[in-house]
């Protein structure tokens, strides 16, 4: 029995052996292996974020998850999961910022510009890992991407549609914080044929999320369309069911403000505030926060309008 006892112990010993020199010989392998499956389960928890009622919560979790992402990246940097995560957390985080930049430029200017460059730098860095997920999926992507847009917009299939969605509004971001930027200006239309691309490969992804982009971006952009707009406003609203508050919000500070229209202005609000966060859990983080920017933004009416009080009794 004692013999039998040390020949096992001898044989399990030499198996531990044999598993640290394997550690030690194939290190590298292994934790880019852990460090995957870390990534895929961070990545399938993503929900989380999207169905998460306190939108705080979102913000101050933000910061230390886009830091852990980054060092996952360090160690696997090809990993797609990980790599769209961090585009969106990014963009997210800016879109956070910009709120508060927002709602900082009457009473703190100073502060609102400080935020602002900030948020310029955090799409950007949204964009960037946008890009290099659609380089590692189409090698020679960024460079063709350049030379000849049309060209290489071509190849991208329904499975690019995230980062190309994020690639192209990050840009349009950090476009609209940074107005004097003149090297980022001429960039516009690249952020434009970006999010076309998505809409012509799955104009449904993210309930017509694309559509919603263009809203604003036909609003805003030298020579674009107001009846654009408003035609991708109601395709937005067609494919969300009505139940993305945000396309609402879109519509109303994109052109009724700049078509001086108050009495549509405040309807559009109403509406976004009338859809409740909790009928579709996908979308109660978006929701939750568009519902806080409507009631802002229904405090602002008066500095956002000229005559508001003579548009209120002559709506026509």
């Amino acid at each position: 029995m004692r013999v039998n006892t040390l020949t096992q112990w001898r044989r399990g010993t030499n198996r531990w052996l044999c598993g640290v020199m394997m550690l030690l010989i194939c290190g590298c392998s292994l934790r880019q292996t852990a460090v995957n499956a870390i990534g895929d389960a961070l990545v399938d928890g993503g929900s989380v974020y999207a169905s998460e009622n306190d939108p705080e919560l979102i913000r101050e979790a933000l910061p230390f998850g886009l830091k852990t992402f980054e060092s996952l990246l360090e160690v696997s940097p090809r990993h797609q999961g990980l790599l769209l995560a961090t585009a969106q957390g990014f963009a997210a985080y800016a879109f956070f910022l910009q709120m508060e930049a927002d709602r900082l430029d009457s009473t703190n200017p100073d502060r609102s510009r400080e935020l602002r460059g900030r948020i310029r730098n955090l799409y950007l860095r949204s964009r960037e890992y946008s890009l290099r997920g659609l380089e590692i999926r189409h090698p020679g992507f960024t460079q063709q991407l350049h030379q000849d847009r049309t060209l290489s917009l071509r190849t991208m299939t329904k499975d690019d549609a995230p980062f190309l969605y994020w690639a192209g509004a990050s840009l349009a971001g950090a476009i609209s914080t940074a107005t004097n930027d003149l090297a980022l200006l001429v960039d516009l239309p690249l952020a434009g044929a970006l999010v076309q691309r998505v809409l012509e490969i799955d104009e449904q992804f993210d309930h017509g999320t694309a559509h919603e982009f263009f809203i604003s971006y036909e609003a805003s952009r030298p020579g674009g369309s107001m009846q654009r707009a408003r035609e991708h406003y109601r395709r937005a609203l067609a494919i969300s069911g009505g139940q993305r508050a945000s396309v609402y919000l879109a519509l109303a500070e994109a052109v009724a403000v700049k078509a001086q229209n108050p009495s549509e202005f405040r309807a559009l609000l109403s509406a976004a505030l009338s859809v409740d966060p909790e009928q579709n859990p996908q979308l109660r983080l978006v929701n939750t926060l568009a519902r806080q920017r409507a009631l802002w933004l229904q405090s602002r009416i008066d500095h956002l309008f000229l005559d508001v009080e003579t548009r209120k009794e002559n709506p026509g």
